[in-house]
């Protein structure tokens, strides 16, 4: 609120109130010098200011005046001289902002109250003669506010003469001071103060005299970019009066969409360079690189041309060609040069994309050297299932063969042993062990067949390889030595010993010479078959080479022939069974065998197998039982009549009075009548098994499970597997021999008397 009030007099008194009221074509008013409230007005002031009066308020000089600096002079002139004349100030009336007026005062008191009087002496534009200078002006500033730019004009004093809408939108921070007569110079600093401009902060002088500077230089295009997050171009020109003009184009969303575009770009290198694929980018003419991941640097190294990483031209070539075809290629398969020199498998994909004018290629590489290796070991493993398939199946034909088998060979076996014992007839003797012998073979081979089903060994111990070579070569040199065919050993002395079931490695090699003596005898080709041995050169396993000079094995059946059941020989000669034997056999004892790839003459078949430790030996389980001293009485249970009467005269013959039983129901009736010192039992029995007949003694004859053992031809059954683990009571396996019977009792009687010590 304006206060014309100072400490000088007034000398004279007007009647202030009459003179305002009269009628006159000049606009009056008189006003309070301390509030500035307009207390009395002519019509023409009505008619002038017709906006303000129709609101109805009361109004003051605040409302009449628009602040400038012109206005503040004439106030101030007001105040000390008392009055004034002509001087020019902004009236807030006719275009919105204002017209200038040309306006006379005096200051007098009216009744005690100090009081200015006004009136206009002369309106802009107010004669006919400038109704056109008015007009133009108003196509002009409508034109002003058109302007999709902000705009403000500025005399040569540096002050605001006038600025459009958008100007005042743009600026909306210190919107309050866009006023006509504002000073560029208060402009800034407010703008500075205010903290409107992020380049301001903390520097808020040397902005303002940039600013300064820049208005008085005019400059064309500089950055404002303000806190609130808004962007302006500013451009500042020269006006033929002296003053300047100040545009302002907003380049906020520009600004964003380039904030955006450059976060993406960063967001992609930060990708790039953190991803594990190796990517180039390379110009399309001379094949230039750009840019590589890192990835790719470690892969290729500091190649500067993706030319450098094909092995052949004709690749390049290729790839460049393909990929003009369509703009991209996906999957070409090509061998790369790595970073080393060493070549290797790639598959790689490409685009063809403009980067600053030019078109490059943007190049994915794929290194399929561990992928290859994968594929390579997944086809070995699916090999090896299918072998595994294969054997399972061969397994199981052998487990049902052998089951057949066991009892009558425990007959013949077990008779045979015992008469060896009792005859004294030397002719009797020798015919007594050769059927002895041939029994125990034929019982050997059986349980090979249980052994090579389980995929593991039955008998392990430490092994004299020259021993087991030995046997194989006498073996197998049976009805070939009249043929011219040698077999030859090469064992050095003082090979270290093999952990292994000697019976299974001696089958091995019997069937590595066998099949090459075969090979040779049909296609009557090579004399000569070779059995070496020697230490590794780890020195952990011992290596054993079966070499012969015949006719070999061609490459096409090379991966097949440990496969079961597969034979080139002819039907009634083969079985396919011989070589999956042996590699069962040879795996299932932690060792290897192949056929070397490396000699084309003959068949070269080597075996790895591991060499023992120290600690390695036989369980000390094998024990001789010797007749008992006081009468012990067994109960003997098996379906078969036949076994139950071999295995009670063995036990007769150790001083064993001896029960049988051929149910697993009967035997639990002779256990309800009779003490007994020990029980065998098969496992498979219809009607109460080994299993339930385990049980009812576990619950009832407590003690005696202790001295319960079992004799079965079924160990391969899951059923069976799986209650031997559970029961944890010694077994033995068909077909039954007196000494492996013998072993067996002593075990289980020793058992309760180690548990007393």
């Amino acid at each position: 609120m304006h206060d014309f009030r100072d400490g000088l007099s007034v000398e004279y008194e007007p009647d202030f109130p009459g003179l305002i009221t009269l009628p006159n074509p000049i606009p009056r008013w008189l006003c309070d010098a301390q509030t500035g409230e307009v207390v009395a007005k002519n019509a023409a002031f009505d008619a002038l200011f017709a906006d303000l009066v129709s609101d109805g308020h009361p109004l003051t000089i605040n409302d009449v005046l628009i602040e400038t600096e012109k206005t503040e002079i004439a106030i101030q002139q007001i105040k000390i001289d008392g009055f004034a004349h002509d001087v020019p100030v902004l009236a807030n009336c006719g275009p919105e902002d204002g017209t200038w007026l040309k306006v006379s005062a005096v200051r007098g008191e009216q009744n005690g109250r100090a009081v200015v009087a006004c009136s206009v002496l002369d309106i802009d534009d107010s004669t006919g003669s400038n109704q056109g200078l008015r007009k133009a002006r108003d196509v002009l500033r409508d034109a002003i506010e058109s302007l999709s730019e902000g705009f403000a004009l500025y005399d040569d004093d540096s002050r605001l003469v006038m600025c459009n809408q958008r100007y005042r939108k743009m600026n909306k921070g210190v919107a309050d001071l866009l006023k006509p007569g504002l000073s560029w110079e208060i402009l800034m600093r407010e703008s500075a103060r205010r903290g409107i401009y992020k380049d301001a902060i903390g520097r808020e002088e040397e902005w303002v005299s940039d600013r300064l500077e820049n208005g008085v230089q005019y400059i064309q295009d500089f950055e404002l970019n303000q806190t609130d997050g808004s962007s302006y171009l500013v451009s500042v020109h020269p006006t033929n009066l002296g003053g300047f003009v100040v545009t302002r184009t907003d380049i906020t969303s520009k600004k964003q969409a380039e904030a955006v575009e450059r976060e993406g770009d960063i967001l992609v290198r930060h990708v790039l360079d953190s991803s594990p694929a190796a990517v180039v980018m390379a110009r399309l003419d001379d094949g230039q690189i750009i840019y590589r991941s890192p990835a790719a640097s470690d892969l290729f190294g500091k190649i500067l041309s993706i030319r450098d990483f094909f092995k052949a031209v004709n690749d390049r070539a290729d790839y460049v060609t393909a990929i003009l075809a369509d703009g991209y290629v996906d999957d070409f398969k090509v061998t790369l040069i790595n970073g080393d020199g060493k070549a290797f498998p790639a598959l790689i994909y490409g685009r063809i994309a403009e980067y600053r004018g030019d078109d490059v290629v943007v190049t994915t590489v794929i290194d399929l050297t561990d992928e290859l290796a994968m594929q390579e070991e997944l086809e070995n493993q699916r090999n090896l299932l299918f072998q595994n398939e294969k054997m399972s199946a061969l397994g199981e034909l052998l487990a049902g063969v052998a089951h057949e088998l066991n009892n009558p060979l425990s007959v013949v076996v077990g008779h045979a042993l015992m008469m060896q014992e009792e005859v004294q007839d030397p002719d009797l003797v020798r015919r007594v062990e050769k059927i002895g012998s041939a029994a125990e073979r034929c019982a050997k081979i059986v349980k090979t067949f249980l052994a090579m089903a389980r995929q593991q060994p039955t008998r392990m111990e430490r092994v004299d390889i020259g021993s087991v070579i030995a046997t194989a070569a006498d073996v197998a040199s049976f009805g070939y030595q009249s043929d011219g065919l040698s077999i030859e050993q090469i064992v050095p002395d003082g090979l270290p010993d093999l952990f292994a079931d000697p019976d299974q490695i001696t089958q091995v090699i019997i069937n590595l010479v066998i099949n090459a003596e075969q090979a040779i005898a049909k296609s009557r080709s090579g004399d000569r078959i070779v059995i070496s041995a020697s230490v590794s050169d780890d020195a952990r396993n011992l290596e054993i080479r079966v070499a012969d000079n015949g006719p070999g094995v061609p490459d096409y059946l090379r991966a097949r022939i440990f496969e079961p059941f597969f034979t080139t020989k002819d039907v009634g000669d083969g079985t396919g069974i011989g070589l999956a034997f042996c590699y069962r056999t040879v795996r299932s004892h932690g060792g290897h065998i192949w056929l070397d790839p490396a000699v084309q003459e003959g068949a070269h078949f080597c075996i790895t197998l591991p060499i023992a430790k120290p600690t390695d030996g036989t369980s000390g389980d094998d024990q001789t039982l010797e007749p008992v001293k006081m009468a012990l009485r067994a109960l003997v249970v098996d379906d078969e009549p036949d076994v139950a009467e071999l295995i009670a005269e063995i036990l007769k013959r150790n001083g064993f009075v001896v029960d049988f039983a051929s149910t697993g129901a009967v035997a639990l009736s002779r256990l309800s009548n009779q003490k007994y010192d020990l029980v065998l039992s098969d496992l498979n029995m219809p009607d109460v098994d080994g299993r339930g007949l385990y049980e009812v003694i576990l619950r009832d004859h407590p003690d005696l499970a202790k001295r319960t053992g079992f004799i079965t031809g079924d160990t391969m059954g899951i059923s069976s597997q799986a209650f031997l683990k559970e029961a944890n009571r010694p077994f033995m396996e068909k077909p039954v021999s007196p000494v492996e019977l013998r072993n067996l009792v002593h075990k289980i009687l020793a058992e309760p008397k180690r548990a007393q010590r």
